[in-house]
């Protein structure tokens, strides 16, 4: 009956070394893995950047020839004698005209240009008049079309400046490209009724809108001196002035065709257009050549008195690339060039204008020329010199923002000689708190040049004449520039941010494929990472990948070192997938083609750091928004349609998800459709997808960190990919598990109640001999005995075994029980509980033994309840129910509820198929001849009972369960004590499980073998091992993507077994109200059995002998005789519980 060694035991350390050499090898992996994950994304070694500019256009030989043959291509020069000469009809203008003490200040404003608005903003303040497009020629009628800015018209509500609208002919095709119409111009100028009708239009519009007046700007048109287009000017201007509205015009210099002496009389002011000496058509030169000002005054000036003209001078630059057409940049876009390009900057004193060079990244010289403060200053001077009814600039948002300094101020030598100037504002270009962005170039494709710098410049200025005669730039003043590209009129590019995720993204992936259709994905890290495969497949299909951050913050709120480790983790992570890296970045919340407050500002600036370009979005169909639907989705996509090329959806995020898929073929459809063509970023710039998604190259800063962390990040994926279906399994396991065992309980009952079983007649039932081995058991001996004393059972005898106890057990029996003829009162040397029950059966004269624990108390019918179940030669034992008799604090509460819900209920369902697999030592019956068939208790285990029952199971017998003979124990109630206690059932099991192993799968063994067995491997060992990783996964799900699927899954399990609870309790008649301790018990109870678990496996690794251990005994058991409790409204509760379960499934559903 004895075995020399416990299951598990070794002979030497050599098992524990190899698990330890193993353990120790796993954790150096692991402790690698992470450095090298650190390593890796805290490198700096980024990839670079593609030259993004565009190819410029190159000029024909014919347009070279051209351009030599143009005056234009000639730099403007004027002689000494024609200088002073102008200076003589200057003065001589003052003498004539004193200078104008109430100079308009105007500005012309164009809100296509986002910086235009942001200039206005900070500076509507120093102007007079502001000068904005908003009128054109509706195609093929007399009415004027009116599209003003919402911005200007805004703003102007709390300043209250006069507005004069632009009258232009400009149309813009089909957003392709743009041109002057002169059809419309014409068919209008030369038809009196047409006339007319446009003019009135015109008022209208005026009078509706509260401006105050037209600014006429038709460009190329064939004869402006004809009868008719004369007459048009003089019936628009007799027509507004009635109606007490301004009229002016843009005068082109030394255009003939303008003939300003006839001009002023249908004019109020005729801006002097004195802005392109050179332009982007031309060779590259002064914009605005002072001289060349000055001269066009004192020509226009002797045929118009000066206060009709209002001189506009130029703000901004124009870049010319080598042999091609330039471009215009404005101020700040110039001062950013030259900074990122190191270039110096060059004052020439004879015009006041500026240049610089450049070699681009494709070795293409260019030349920029600009003006800035001091050329305006100069410009200024002359106007009020010449007493002008003004100065406007051109334009808004172009300029040097030291011109607002003294933009209001009269420049006239006479004032100035008074005031003098304020050099300070002229030599320091400080910050202000505002937020100012400038723009260089057309497109959702944004690169940041600069960031604010305060700049510092030398001025030198003429004390005598109040002129700037030269200046130095020392530090360059920057702001926050950002060049735009990608405009691509009539092409798409869909793009797709937050995944990917694998209910939505695989089946958008089908769809494009279908299609045939290219995208882009802005892939969160945190996502990639749990759907590898899917970034793989995003990469294998052709599909760009950009950066989307690793958690999706709002970047501007974060760190810098939080924003390096977001773009570096998510980069290292897509090249660890796909072997590309990626400079493609979209930051999160923040997404705008234009940028204006500093939280959309930030992202571009901190990625930019790490060699990506933001790609920004301007059609934004909100699919993210909750309760959007699909039409929705479709209809806010095509009217922003002429926005720009990139399309914003999302294929992760929610559940609003779904519509976006329903949406993608008819957004698809729609633009094919329309002749649009969806493309790719790299199309749209001019590259490649190797230019927008390198391939990786050895990184010198991780060394062999790198191949370590593709290791690590792809075991790490695996790992938690099989951890989550772990925890799926165990879930879907359990549930099936809880059921099954409910629905054979159920019927186990049924069938029980129907079962055939011994009469209770003296005469037929066998005697017994109950068995009662105690170690230590002084609290709780005599009140087990005295119980059993009670029972009502008509054969029986008591064999008490003392198995060398340390206390007084021994002799407080012999002192209370000593001459009893029922009881046996035998002691032995230790030996272990096994030893004890051997002992006490070999002393045993009855064919059948009832084994009890020493500090367990039987109800008076529970030896019989047992007996009853002995009806033919294969029943070889029966199992009683066991129930805590010291529910004394929350934990013999919880140990209560396991017994009802789990020990008992599984004992009950297994019954039904012969798979019952621990006959308990606290109450059970046995036929004297399975035990000794069986090779009795053996010491090899703790779990002696179990092995003993395991080993009748495979002898052929039955063995039964009892629900009816229950027997109160003495649960521990301290966690110390609970853990020895469920160290030594789990350590047992766990030795029985193995010992029996042969038993597992085994057809031989029926139901035992095939379910018992499986059992017990699965919920009491695999499963439990993995579940603490699962539930802390379970936990990240809870914060992550669609944290209601993980936790819909355990609230269905958690109810499922609330439910099989319920139908436990009622089965045993207990009181309901002791449920409500069920959910927090088995939260806790499972980390408590986490534990027990581990420390029976290290155990059982180590092979050290193990013994019984002591508890603390209290004697608090109680033992409820009244035999029946009334049975609990179980509907009710049902009812409560599958109420909740609804209503919670409605609230996940729509929050």
């Amino acid at each position: 009956m004895s075995s020399s060694k416990q299951v598990f035991q070794a002979d030497n350390p050599g098992r524990w070394n190899r698990f330890k050499w193993l353990s120790r090898v796993l954790l150096a992996a692991l402790i690698i893995g992470i450095i090298a994950v650190i390593v890796t994304i805290r490198s700096t070694y980024y990839p670079e950047l593609p030259n993004l500019n565009p190819a410029p256009k190159k000029m024909t030989r014919e347009e070279l020839e051209q351009l030599k043959k143009s005056t234009k291509f000639k730099s403007f020069k004027i002689q000494k004698s024609e200088i002073e000469a102008l200076e003589r009809a200057k003065k001589l203008h003052q003498l004539k005209q004193p200078n104008n003490k109430d100079r308009i200040n105007a500005a012309f404003y164009r809100a296509w240009e986002p910086q235009a608005y942001n200039s206005l903003v900070v500076n509507i303040g120093h102007l007079d008049m502001v000068v904005s497009e908003g009128f054109s020629i509706l195609p093929k009628t007399d009415t004027v079309v009116t599209k003003l800015d919402t911005g200007l018209m805004n703003l102007n509500k709390k300043y209250n400046k006069p507005i004069i609208v632009s009258l232009s002919n400009y149309v813009n095709y089909n957003n392709t490209h743009g041109g002057y119409d002169t059809k419309d111009v014409d068919r209008i100028v030369n038809n009196k009724t047409l006339r007319s009708n446009f003019i009135n239009s015109i008022a209208n519009s005026l009078t509706k809108n509260k401006l105050k007046g037209v600014n006429v700007d038709f460009d190329e048109v064939r004869d402006r001196n004809s009868k008719n287009y004369i007459a048009f000017q003089n019936e628009l201007y007799a027509t507004l002035h009635a109606k007490g509205f301004l009229v002016t015009q843009n005068v082109v210099p030394e255009d003939e065709s303008f003939d300003i002496t006839k001009l002023q009389h249908v004019n109020d002011f005729l801006f002097i257009m004195a802005i392109d000496e050179h332009y982007e058509a031309t060779n590259a030169g002064d914009l605005s050549n002072q001289r060349w000002v000055e001269q066009i005054l004192d020509d226009v000036c002797s045929k118009v008195p000066s206060e009709k003209i209002i001189l506009t001078f130029a703000g901004g630059a124009y870049d010319w690339p080598e042999g091609s057409v330039g471009k215009t940049i404005g101020y700040q876009q110039a001062i950013s060039t030259a900074e990122e390009q190191k270039s110096k900057i060059t004052f020439d004193p004879n015009s006041a204008n500026l240049h610089f060079t450049y070699m681009d990244k494709d070795s293409l010289d260019h030349s920029i020329y600009f003006t800035d403060a001091a050329t305006n200053f100069n410009v200024i001077r002359m106007a009020d010199d010449w007493a002008t009814g003004g100065v406007a600039l051109w334009r808004l948002g172009a300029e040097d923002p030291r011109l607002w300094t003294f933009f209001q101020k009269n420049l006239s030598i006479d004032s100035l000689k008074k005031t003098g100037v304020d050099m300070r504002k002229l030599t320091s270009v400080g910050l202000n708190n505002r937020v100012n962005v400038d723009y260089d170039g057309d497109g959702e494709v944004l690169d940041l040049i600069t960031t604010p710098t305060t700049g510092v410049i030398d001025v030198k200025m003429d004390t005598s004449t109040f002129t700037i005669l030269d200046q130095h730039y020392i530090k360059l003043p920057t702001k926050y520039v950002i060049r735009r590209y990608g405009y691509a009129p009539k092409k798409v590019v869909l793009t797709f941010d937050d995944g990917p995720d694998p209910d939505f993204t695989p089946r958008i992936l089908d769809i494009l494929k279908a299609e045939k259709v290219p995208a882009a994905f802005f892939v969160v890290g945190s996502m990639a990472e749990k759907n590898i495969q899917l970034l793989r497949r995003e990469y294998e299909e052709g599909y760009e990948i950009g950066n989307h951050t690793f958690f999706h913050p709002d970047i501007s709120t974060i760190s810098l070192k939080r924003v390096i480790l977001e773009l570096n983790s998510t980069r290292k992570l897509i090249e660890s997938v796909t072997g590309r890296s990626t400079i493609l970045f979209r930051p999160p919340f923040n997404a705008d083609a234009e940028p204006q407050t500093l939280a959309e500002v930030i992202p571009v600036a901190e990625s930019r750091r790490q060699s990506y370009i933001t790609i920004g979005e301007s059609i934004d169909p909100w699919d993210w928004q909750p309760g959007v639907t699909a039409d929705s989705i479709i209809a806010r996509t095509i009217r922003q349609k002429d926005n720009g090329s990139m399309i914003l959806l999302h294929d992760a995020g929610g559940d609003t998800r779904e519509e976006t898929v329903k949406a993608l073929p008819a957004i698809i459809h729609y633009f094919k459709s329309h002749g649009y063509q969806f493309t790719t970023i790299a199309d749209v710039l001019g590259k490649t997808k190797d230019d927008l998604m390198p391939p990786i190259k050895p990184d010198p800063s991780t060394g062999i960190f790198g191949p370590a962390y593709d290791v690590f990040i792809h075991g790490y994926y695996y790992i938690n990919w099989a951890l989550i279906y772990i925890f799926l399994s165990a879930i879907f396991l359990a549930i099936g598990r809880i059921v099954l065992i409910g629905i054979l309980a159920v019927r186990q009952r049924g069938v029980d109640k129907k079962s055939k079983k011994l009469d209770r007649d003296a005469d037929v039932m066998p005697a017994v001999s109950i068995i009662v081995p105690a170690y230590n058991e002084e609290v709780n001996a005599v009140a087990t005995i005295q119980s059993l004393l009670k029972t009502d059972y008509p054969s029986f005898e008591i064999i008490f075994v003392d198995d060398g106890s340390k206390d007084k057990t021994f002799e407080v029996v012999e002192s209370a029980y000593k001459g009893n003829p029922l009881i046996k009162i035998l002691t032995k040397p230790n030996g272990g509980k096994a030893s004890a029950l051997n002992f006490g059966i070999t002393h045993a004269q009855n064919d059948f033994v009832v084994c009890i624990d020493a500090d367990t108390q039987l109800k008076t019918d529970a030896v019989y309840q047992l007996m009853t179940y002995f009806t033919d030669e294969e029943i070889g034992a029966v199992a009683g129910t066991v129930k805590v008799g010291n529910e004394t604090n929350i934990i013999t509460r919880w140990q209560s509820i396991e017994y009802i819900t789990a020990q008992n209920m599984d004992r009950r369902a297994f019954d039904l198929i012969n798979s019952i697999t621990v006959v308990p030592g606290a109450i059970g019956a046995f036929r004297k001849s399975a035990i000794f068939r069986a090779g009795g208790f053996t010491y090899d285990t703790l779990a002696e009972d179990c092995d003993l029952t395991m080993r009748i199971l495979k002898q052929g017998y039955v063995v039964r369960n009892c629900a009816e003979a229950i027997a109160y124990t003495e649960a521990p109630e301290t966690i110390n004590m609970l853990l020895k206690q469920r160290f030594r059932w789990s350590f047992g099991v766990m030795q029985s499980f193995w010992k029996n192993r042969d038993a597992l799968f085994n057809k031989k063994y029926k139901f035992f073998g095939m379910v018992g067995m499986p059992n017990i491997l699965i919920f009491q060992i695999i499963l439990p091992l993995f579940s603490p990783l699962a539930d802390l996964m379970m936990l990240f799900a809870l914060f992550g993507e669609k944290p209601e699927k993980m936790l819909l899954y355990y609230v269905a399990f958690v109810v499922v077994d609330f439910i099989v609870g319920i139908i436990a309790f009622r089965m045993e008649k207990e009181d309901y109200k002791k449920l409500i301790y069920i959910i927090p018990q088995r939260f806790m109870w499972r980390q408590l059995m986490y534990y027990v678990l581990f420390k029976s496996l290290r155990k059982a690794l180590k092979g050290e002998l193990s013994g019984w251990g002591v508890l603390k005994r209290t004697g608090n058991v109680k033992v409820d005789g009244s035999g029946s409790k009334k049975a609990q409204p179980i509907y009710m509760v049902i009812g409560v519980a599958i109420v909740a379960v609804i209503v919670y499934l409605l609230y996940m559903h729509y929050s």
